[in-house]
Protein backbone atom coordinates (compact mmCIF):
# COMPACT_ATOMS: atom_id res chain seq x y z
CA UNK A 1 0.00 0.00 0.00
CA UNK A 2 1.31 3.50 -0.96
CA UNK A 3 0.19 7.22 -1.10
CA UNK A 4 0.98 8.58 -4.66
CA UNK A 5 3.87 10.76 -4.11
CA UNK A 6 1.96 13.36 -6.15
CA UNK A 7 -0.35 13.58 -3.01
CA UNK A 8 1.58 16.11 -0.35
CA UNK A 9 0.61 18.14 2.80
CA UNK A 10 -1.38 21.24 1.84
CA UNK A 11 -1.51 20.29 -2.26
CA UNK A 12 -5.09 20.45 -4.10
CA UNK A 13 -6.50 17.10 -5.63
CA UNK A 14 -7.80 17.06 -8.71
CA UNK A 15 -11.02 15.03 -10.33
CA UNK A 16 -10.20 11.79 -10.76
CA UNK A 17 -6.35 11.92 -9.44
CA UNK A 18 -4.96 8.57 -8.19
CA UNK A 19 -4.58 9.08 -4.64
CA UNK A 20 -3.04 5.85 -3.31
CA UNK A 21 -3.01 2.20 -3.60
CA UNK A 22 -4.37 -0.01 -0.66
CA UNK A 23 -2.97 -2.83 0.44
CA UNK A 24 -2.73 -4.79 4.04
CA UNK A 25 0.21 -3.87 5.91
CA UNK A 26 0.47 -2.54 9.34
CA UNK A 27 -2.30 -3.28 11.84
CA UNK A 28 -4.97 -3.74 9.61
CA UNK A 29 -6.67 -6.43 11.72
CA UNK A 30 -5.97 -9.08 9.17
CA UNK A 31 -8.55 -8.32 6.31
CA UNK A 32 -7.91 -5.11 3.62
CA UNK A 33 -9.71 -2.02 4.09
CA UNK A 34 -8.78 1.56 3.82
CA UNK A 35 -8.58 4.28 6.40
CA UNK A 36 -9.06 7.85 5.65
CA UNK A 37 -9.46 11.03 7.55
CA UNK A 38 -11.73 14.41 5.61
CA UNK A 39 -10.95 17.26 7.89
CA UNK A 40 -12.94 20.53 7.68
CA UNK A 41 -14.27 23.45 9.32
CA UNK A 42 -16.99 22.51 11.10
CA UNK A 43 -20.07 25.24 12.06
CA UNK A 44 -18.31 26.21 15.43
CA UNK A 45 -15.19 27.48 13.37
CA UNK A 46 -13.03 24.57 14.17
CA UNK A 47 -11.43 21.90 12.64
CA UNK A 48 -13.28 18.66 12.49
CA UNK A 49 -13.83 15.08 11.00
CA UNK A 50 -15.69 15.45 7.91
CA UNK A 51 -17.82 12.49 7.04
CA UNK A 52 -17.03 11.12 4.03
CA UNK A 53 -19.90 9.00 2.68
CA UNK A 54 -21.49 11.37 1.06
CA UNK A 55 -18.69 11.96 -1.15
CA UNK A 56 -18.52 8.43 -2.17
CA UNK A 57 -21.59 8.32 -3.49
CA UNK A 58 -21.38 10.90 -5.88
CA UNK A 59 -18.29 10.31 -6.98
CA UNK A 60 -19.21 6.52 -7.96
CA UNK A 61 -22.66 8.57 -9.20
CA UNK A 62 -20.12 10.11 -11.62
CA UNK A 63 -17.79 8.22 -12.90
CA UNK A 64 -19.78 4.70 -13.62
CA UNK A 65 -23.69 6.13 -13.51
CA UNK A 66 -25.47 3.39 -11.94
CA UNK A 67 -29.15 2.59 -12.32
CA UNK A 68 -30.13 1.53 -9.20
CA UNK A 69 -28.21 0.97 -6.35
CA UNK A 70 -28.92 -1.89 -3.34
CA UNK A 71 -28.23 -0.38 0.44
CA UNK A 72 -28.57 -2.86 3.62
CA UNK A 73 -25.95 -1.44 5.23
CA UNK A 74 -24.38 -1.09 8.35
CA UNK A 75 -22.91 -4.00 9.67
CA UNK A 76 -25.36 -4.82 12.69
CA UNK A 77 -24.14 -6.25 16.29
CA UNK A 78 -26.40 -7.96 18.39
CA UNK A 79 -26.62 -10.71 21.30
CA UNK A 80 -28.71 -14.04 20.94
CA UNK A 81 -32.45 -13.10 21.11
CA UNK A 82 -32.36 -9.49 20.31
CA UNK A 83 -34.61 -7.57 17.63
CA UNK A 84 -32.59 -6.45 14.79
CA UNK A 85 -34.01 -4.04 12.34
CA UNK A 86 -32.63 -4.73 8.84
CA UNK A 87 -33.05 -1.51 6.78
CA UNK A 88 -32.92 -0.96 2.83
CA UNK A 89 -34.34 1.89 2.75
CA UNK A 90 -31.24 3.74 1.96
CA UNK A 91 -31.42 2.32 -1.64
CA UNK A 92 -31.60 4.79 -4.19
CA UNK A 93 -33.12 4.78 -8.02
CA UNK A 94 -32.29 6.67 -11.12
CA UNK A 95 -36.18 6.10 -12.00
CA UNK A 96 -36.87 7.63 -8.72
CA UNK A 97 -38.73 5.11 -7.29
CA UNK A 98 -37.98 1.56 -5.71
CA UNK A 99 -40.54 -0.60 -6.11
CA UNK A 100 -39.95 -4.07 -4.00
CA UNK A 101 -37.60 -5.26 -1.26
CA UNK A 102 -36.93 -8.14 -0.73
CA UNK A 103 -35.10 -10.24 1.35
CA UNK A 104 -33.84 -13.77 1.41
CA UNK A 105 -32.49 -14.91 5.07
CA UNK A 106 -29.94 -17.53 5.77
CA UNK A 107 -32.35 -19.58 7.87
CA UNK A 108 -33.68 -19.76 4.00
CA UNK A 109 -36.79 -17.89 5.21
CA UNK A 110 -38.00 -14.44 3.56
CA UNK A 111 -39.74 -11.69 3.61
CA UNK A 112 -40.70 -8.05 1.84
CA UNK A 113 -40.73 -4.83 2.81
CA UNK A 114 -37.77 -1.70 3.19
CA UNK A 115 -37.67 -2.52 6.71
CA UNK A 116 -37.74 -6.30 8.58
CA UNK A 117 -37.49 -7.17 11.89
CA UNK A 118 -35.04 -10.40 12.99
CA UNK A 119 -34.23 -12.24 15.78
CA UNK A 120 -31.48 -14.95 16.52
CA UNK A 121 -31.15 -17.77 18.70
CA UNK A 122 -27.87 -19.39 17.28
CA UNK A 123 -24.54 -17.28 17.40
CA UNK A 124 -22.59 -17.03 14.24
CA UNK A 125 -22.47 -13.99 11.47
CA UNK A 126 -24.97 -14.26 8.97
CA UNK A 127 -25.80 -12.40 5.95
CA UNK A 128 -29.05 -11.61 4.58
CA UNK A 129 -29.71 -10.89 1.12
CA UNK A 130 -31.47 -7.80 0.03
CA UNK A 131 -33.55 -7.61 -3.36
CA UNK A 132 -34.47 -4.24 -4.85
CA UNK A 133 -36.33 -3.31 -8.34
CA UNK A 134 -37.50 -0.19 -9.68
CA UNK A 135 -40.28 0.57 -11.63
CA UNK A 136 -38.60 0.22 -14.72
CA UNK A 137 -37.69 -3.32 -13.90
CA UNK A 138 -33.83 -2.72 -12.73
CA UNK A 139 -32.80 -4.66 -10.11
CA UNK A 140 -29.47 -4.46 -7.47
CA UNK A 141 -28.55 -6.83 -4.95
CA UNK A 142 -26.83 -5.61 -1.29
CA UNK A 143 -26.11 -7.41 1.90
CA UNK A 144 -27.15 -6.97 5.80
CA UNK A 145 -24.09 -8.23 8.06
CA UNK A 146 -25.29 -9.48 11.22
CA UNK A 147 -22.82 -10.36 14.03
CA UNK A 148 -24.54 -12.50 16.82
CA UNK A 149 -22.85 -13.12 19.91
CA UNK A 150 -24.43 -15.78 22.61
CA UNK A 151 -25.42 -13.80 25.86
CA UNK A 152 -25.26 -16.86 27.44
CA UNK A 153 -21.23 -17.56 26.42
CA UNK A 154 -20.33 -14.07 25.46
CA UNK A 155 -17.10 -14.98 25.67
CA UNK A 156 -17.04 -17.43 23.29
CA UNK A 157 -16.93 -14.95 19.78
CA UNK A 158 -18.12 -16.70 16.62
CA UNK A 159 -16.18 -16.72 13.58
CA UNK A 160 -16.15 -13.58 11.18
CA UNK A 161 -15.16 -14.02 7.34
CA UNK A 162 -13.88 -11.42 4.62
CA UNK A 163 -14.67 -12.58 0.43
CA UNK A 164 -13.43 -10.11 -2.41
CA UNK A 165 -13.64 -10.78 -5.93
CA UNK A 166 -12.14 -8.73 -8.61
CA UNK A 167 -12.15 -7.36 -11.37
CA UNK A 168 -15.13 -6.15 -9.76
CA UNK A 169 -16.66 -4.77 -13.31
CA UNK A 170 -16.84 -5.41 -16.92
CA UNK A 171 -16.88 -9.05 -16.03
CA UNK A 172 -17.86 -11.36 -19.33
CA UNK A 173 -18.52 -15.05 -19.58
CA UNK A 174 -15.64 -17.49 -19.72
CA UNK A 175 -13.56 -14.39 -18.30
CA UNK A 176 -11.26 -15.78 -15.45
CA UNK A 177 -12.35 -13.98 -11.92
CA UNK A 178 -10.20 -14.11 -8.83
CA UNK A 179 -12.01 -14.90 -5.27
CA UNK A 180 -10.04 -14.45 -2.42
CA UNK A 181 -11.51 -15.43 1.58
CA UNK A 182 -10.08 -15.06 4.85
CA UNK A 183 -11.52 -16.06 8.10
CA UNK A 184 -10.82 -14.84 11.44
CA UNK A 185 -11.26 -16.24 14.98
CA UNK A 186 -10.79 -20.02 14.21
CA UNK A 187 -8.09 -22.63 12.62
CA UNK A 188 -10.49 -25.33 12.38
CA UNK A 189 -12.51 -26.32 9.36
CA UNK A 190 -12.18 -24.29 5.82
CA UNK A 191 -14.32 -22.43 3.79
CA UNK A 192 -16.73 -23.44 0.85
CA UNK A 193 -17.53 -21.47 -1.34
CA UNK A 194 -21.08 -22.02 -3.97
CA UNK A 195 -20.34 -19.66 -7.07
CA UNK A 196 -24.37 -20.13 -7.59
CA UNK A 197 -24.56 -20.92 -10.96
CA UNK A 198 -24.89 -24.78 -10.42
CA UNK A 199 -21.41 -25.82 -10.70
CA UNK A 200 -19.47 -27.69 -8.36
CA UNK A 201 -18.75 -26.38 -4.64
CA UNK A 202 -14.98 -25.21 -4.13
CA UNK A 203 -13.04 -26.08 -1.07
CA UNK A 204 -10.47 -23.49 0.12
CA UNK A 205 -8.60 -22.78 3.64
CA UNK A 206 -7.00 -19.64 5.34
CA UNK A 207 -4.98 -19.21 7.68
CA UNK A 208 -7.49 -18.16 10.18
CA UNK A 209 -5.96 -14.86 10.72
CA UNK A 210 -2.96 -16.37 12.76
CA UNK A 211 -0.50 -13.84 11.84
CA UNK A 212 -2.38 -10.30 10.48
CA UNK A 213 0.87 -9.60 8.68
CA UNK A 214 0.72 -12.85 6.18
CA UNK A 215 1.02 -12.11 2.70
CA UNK A 216 -0.40 -14.86 1.86
CA UNK A 217 -3.41 -15.16 4.75
CA UNK A 218 -6.48 -15.17 2.52
CA UNK A 219 -7.15 -18.44 0.63
CA UNK A 220 -7.21 -17.54 -3.29
CA UNK A 221 -9.32 -19.60 -5.84
CA UNK A 222 -10.62 -18.27 -9.62
CA UNK A 223 -14.18 -19.85 -10.95
CA UNK A 224 -14.94 -18.69 -14.70
CA UNK A 225 -19.02 -18.21 -15.42
CA UNK A 226 -20.61 -20.26 -18.34
CA UNK A 227 -23.49 -17.99 -18.99
CA UNK A 228 -24.37 -13.82 -18.54
CA UNK A 229 -26.16 -13.25 -15.32
CA UNK A 230 -26.37 -11.67 -11.62
CA UNK A 231 -24.76 -14.33 -9.24
CA UNK A 232 -25.24 -14.28 -5.58
CA UNK A 233 -21.92 -15.86 -4.36
CA UNK A 234 -21.41 -17.38 -1.08
CA UNK A 235 -18.82 -18.49 1.33
CA UNK A 236 -19.00 -20.05 4.64
CA UNK A 237 -16.63 -21.60 7.51
CA UNK A 238 -17.74 -23.14 10.72
CA UNK A 239 -15.44 -23.33 14.07
CA UNK A 240 -15.25 -26.14 16.77
CA UNK A 241 -18.20 -24.91 18.05
CA UNK A 242 -20.38 -25.32 15.52
CA UNK A 243 -20.44 -21.25 14.69
CA UNK A 244 -20.23 -20.37 11.17
CA UNK A 245 -19.64 -17.32 9.70
CA UNK A 246 -21.27 -16.39 6.01
CA UNK A 247 -20.39 -14.34 3.35
CA UNK A 248 -21.94 -12.99 0.26
CA UNK A 249 -20.70 -11.55 -3.23
CA UNK A 250 -22.92 -9.94 -6.02
CA UNK A 251 -21.04 -10.85 -8.92
CA UNK A 252 -22.63 -9.68 -12.46
CA UNK A 253 -21.34 -10.98 -15.47
CA UNK A 254 -21.98 -9.94 -18.90
CA UNK A 255 -22.81 -11.79 -22.72
CA UNK A 256 -18.51 -12.53 -23.53
CA UNK A 257 -17.14 -13.98 -27.06
CA UNK A 258 -18.17 -16.76 -28.24
CA UNK A 259 -14.94 -18.62 -27.02
CA UNK A 260 -16.57 -18.19 -23.95
CA UNK A 261 -16.71 -21.63 -21.62
CA UNK A 262 -19.23 -23.75 -21.98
Amino acid sequence: QIIDPAVRPGAQISLGQKVGVLGKEGGSGGWSHLHFDITSRQPSGLWGIQEGYAFFWEAYHRQYAPKIIAVARPHHFVFTGEKVVLDGSKSWSASGRITRYDWTFTDGTSASGSTVERTYGQSGEYSEILKVTDARGEVDYDFAVVLVIDKSAPDQLPPTIHPAFAPTVNIRTGDPVTFKVRSFRTTAGHETWDFGDGSEKVTVKSDGNVDQHAKDGYAVTQHRFARPGRYLVRVERTNERGQTAIGHLHVPVEVGNSSAVK
